[in-house]
């Protein structure tokens, strides 16, 4: 695996070693005292009294501590890092200096974040992609990178909507291997509420929806990925800046990119909804615990309970007087006792049904919003035969030379320009689109001019 090939090779040691715990909080308690802060590289003094200051502080809790005098369980301790390869050490005339290994501090500021357990804000992740790609629509020869960020955006906000979901079911599973109330509130709070809800998940319901800007990052997108001269200047300043391989085609990585963003998006829902659910069945089995408190702590056992206590405080002979009242003079069994027939039901009353004969006025409205479902919803089938209908025999068609007949035909062609992006680019694969520098027009819409051709080796629909 390549990451094995760039750290050194002994690094894991310390984190399986039976100390693992005190290496680890070592590790983070340096990292965030001493290197992070500074902006130059620590002296080896500096970092041998933070190891000797922490092993002082750990000394009563942990058992895998080094033996010998303070000094010298931190110069083991410091040996044990820089041989593993956590740190390395060099020179500066006179004195000597110690710095974090460049890929073992990578790995340290993620174990930093895990262990943080940091939350995200939606709407500052959502608008950092929608201002990235308005600053690159609106300056591609000089923030063309802003669209690398957008989708490195993109790509973290999802990546961090699917952690939460997985964090939520390991939460949940945790709060159900609680032995006791006290343990399951205790597990709720401390590690379903505080850690892995998001920062702004109150407002993913209201009016100020974070989510509110998806739709303008999709437009925003297509848009972009409709220009062609757009999409030729930013690559053209992705070749020049560097972010290409050698050979690899500009325009068709900035297309890609694009279609990347739009997909992020177009999921997102579906992840919230699988968030949404999760919390629900947490939030529901709490609502249930807490109503099942009354009845496990309470009532007649701790009043058993405490009348046993002040027995025996007021008697320690072992005789306690008892009220005669208290003494049944009679078996507990009578009439009250005996179970009584079950009851015959009572019959079911007669009530005669109407047959009501729907009123024709709502059958209507029903067939005409089914019907207006039908033509305007644009499926990949229904997408994929008007293609093949509008090529016909030929290989390619030009979009103005495309006649729309109908308001069936205007709703398919108006979706063809977002071709590679829609149904997960089902039909990216058997047709390619080639955008224009002209302009097309007719009495529907007026749009860029554009080519679609079949790819070769794609099989025409029988449709």
């Amino acid at each position: 695996m390549p990451l094995f090939d760039v750290l050194p090779p002994d690094l894991f040691k310390p984190l399986a070693a039976p100390a693992k715990r005190l290496y680890s909080d070592l590790l983070l308690h340096i990292f965030h005292e001493t290197f992070e802060p500074s902006a130059e590289a620590p002296r080896r003094v500096d970092v041998l009294r933070a190891i000797e200051t922490f092993l002082a502080a750990r000394e009563d809790d942990e058992t895998d501590m080094p033996a010998g005098r303070p000094e010298e369980r931190a110069r083991a301790v410091y040996d044990r890092l820089v041989e593993t390869g956590w740190m390395v050490e060099h020179r500066d005339r006179y004195l000597r200096l110690v710095d974090l290994d460049p890929e073992a501090a990578g790995l340290l500021h993620l174990l930093s974040r895990i262990e943080r357990g940091e939350t995200r804000s939606y709407g500052g992740a959502v608008l950092e992609v929608l201002s990235g790609l308005e600053g690159a629509a609106a300056h591609p020869d000089e923030r063309s990178e802003a669209l690398r960020n957008a989708l490195r955006g993109a790509e973290d906000f999802m990546g961090h909507m699917r952690t939460v979901a997985v964090s939520l079911r390991q939460a949940e599973e945790r709060i159900l291997r609680q032995p006791s109330l006290r343990a399951i509130f205790h597990q709720f709070f401390g590690d379903f509420v505080e850690r892995h809800l998001i920062r702004d998940f109150k407002t993913l319901q209201t009016k100020d929806n974070p989510f509110r800007f998806r739709t303008a990052i999709i437009r925003q997108a297509t848009e972009m990925f409709e220009n062609r001269a757009l999409l030729s200047t930013l690559g053209d300043a992705y070749g020049r800046e560097g972010r290409l391989d050698d050979g690899a085609d500009g325009e068709a990585e900035i297309r890609e990119e694009l279609s990347r963003i739009v997909h992020v998006f177009e999921a997102a829902e579906r992840h919230l909804d699988a968030i949404n659910a999760t919390v629900a069945r947490i939030e529901r089995r709490m609502v249930n615990a807490a109503r099942q408190m009354d009845r496990i702590a309470g009532g007649s056992t701790a009043e058993l309970a405490e009348a046993l206590r002040l027995v025996a405080a007021k008697r320690e002979d072992g005789d306690v007087p008892v009220a005669p009242m208290l003494i049944p003079r009679i078996l507990p069994l009578g009439p009250p006792h005996v179970p009584a027939p079950r009851r015959d039901k009572a019959p079911v009353a007669v009530v005669a049904l109407r047959d009501l004969t729907p009123d024709p006025a709502a059958v209507l409205y029903a067939r005409a919003k089914e019907e207006y479902v039908r033509r305007t919803r644009v499926t990949a089938p229904i997408l994929s035969a008007y293609v093949e209908r509008v090529l016909g025999p030929r290989k390619e068609v030009r979009a103005r030379d495309v006649t729309l007949a109908s308001v069936d035909d205007f709703i398919a062609f108006q979706r063809l320009r977002e071709l590679p992006s829609i149904f997960g680019g089902l039909l990216a694969k058997r047709y390619e689109i080639e955008f224009l520098e002209d302009r097309c027009a007719n009495r529907w819409i007026t749009c860029q001019d554009f080519v679609i051709r079949r790819r070769p080796g794609a099989q025409v629909d029988a449709a």
